[in-house]
């Protein structure tokens, strides 16, 4: 996926060789995917498909994007104008689009300073590609560290996240070493950024809730997402995608903690082991007790715990 992004990023910016030459070219209906095409006399051996995107002259399009043996990346088309194309072999049209260029630039991925010392370059190999929610769960970590400071990360800390679906979660199992094999990574399917980071000794914690950050391009960005995801995204469809993501990536990285996410200390009641706000929290004979643990043992009402 890094090596798909790199070339999306070259594709955006230009940085294309337009060839627009018919080829025959070897294709394995099995797989779906093209092995080798012929230009210029010459047989370009297909070593890796690096995407498959839907074309734009007509309906059935597909569009490959393919790396040769040779380490060169080509954009092939594949023109389809039957209903059922692949029966009717006469109404298939192949063309080499374009070579990208192999000068390009990928952005630079900062050693992030933290007690890990794990480079975000790092994490977004382990997840397979470098996004905006990827960046977030790093900053995420990264605050933690700073306020829950002293603490062996891999044994002492755990994260509860509120969110059972991010890149986020991948972040915190690389940086972290928090999984759910361990027992060290909780999930709370609310779909929303909040995670609690929470300590095995003295029940201490920090939640980090996700603020409210525009980016004046919500409705676009969406749109693409939704067709890269569906799989209904062109070349060019996706080479913007990519753009704008990397345009959040940048701004995620450049931005404070502080300016990303809301800080807000728990403690653990020491009855039911739910973590709430250190202002719900109601000491009992020196122990810590949520609202509703303490109205039990009372007789009366008080606060709502966060669960």
């Amino acid at each position: 996926m890094l090596e798909m992004e790199h070339e999306l990023r070259a594709i955006g910016n230009g940085q294309a060789e337009w060839i627009q030459q018919t080829v025959h070219v070897n294709y394995d209906n099995k797989s779906q995917r093209p092995l080798g095409f012929s230009s210029n006399g010459r047989y370009n051996k297909v070593i890796k498909l690096l995407g498959t995107f839907k074309g734009d002259l007509s309906p059935n399009d597909l569009t490959y994007l393919v790396k040769t043996v040779d380490g060169n990346t080509y954009h092939l088309y594949l023109h389809l104008s039957d209903s059922d194309p692949l029966l009717t072999r006469s109404h298939i049209r192949w063309t080499l689009d374009f070579r990208v260029l192999k000068r390009r630039e990928a952005i630079v991925l900062p050693l992030w300073k933290s007690l890990a010392h794990m480079r975000l370059e790092g994490v977004a190999d382990f997840h397979g590609d470098l996004c905006p929610e990827l960046v977030l769960g790093c900053k995420a970590c990264h605050m933690a560290l700073e306020l829950l400071p002293g603490f062996n990360i891999s044994r002492d800390i755990m994260v509860i996240a509120e969110n059972n679906n991010s890149p986020a979660l991948d972040a915190i199992q690389f940086v972290l070493g928090c999984t759910m094999g361990n027992r060290r990574l909780r999930t709370i399917d609310n779909n929303r950024h909040i995670y609690l980071f929470v300590t095995n000794i003295g029940g201490y914690g920090v939640k980090l809730s996700l603020k409210e950050i525009s980016f004046n391009d919500e409705d676009r960005f969406n749109e693409f997402e939704r067709k890269v995801v569906g799989g209904c995204a062109t070349l060019n469809d996706a080479a913007f995608y990519q753009k704008l993501s990397d345009d959040r990536v940048t701004r995620f990285m450049d931005m404070d903690g502080e300016e990303v996410f809301a800080v807000e200390n728990v403690r653990k009641c020491f009855v039911c082991n739910n973590f709430l706000a250190e202002s719900l929290v109601h000491e009992n004979n020196g122990f810590p007790m949520c609202g509703v643990c303490r109205s039990n043992m009372i007789g009366n009402s008080s606060d709502i715990v966060y669960h």
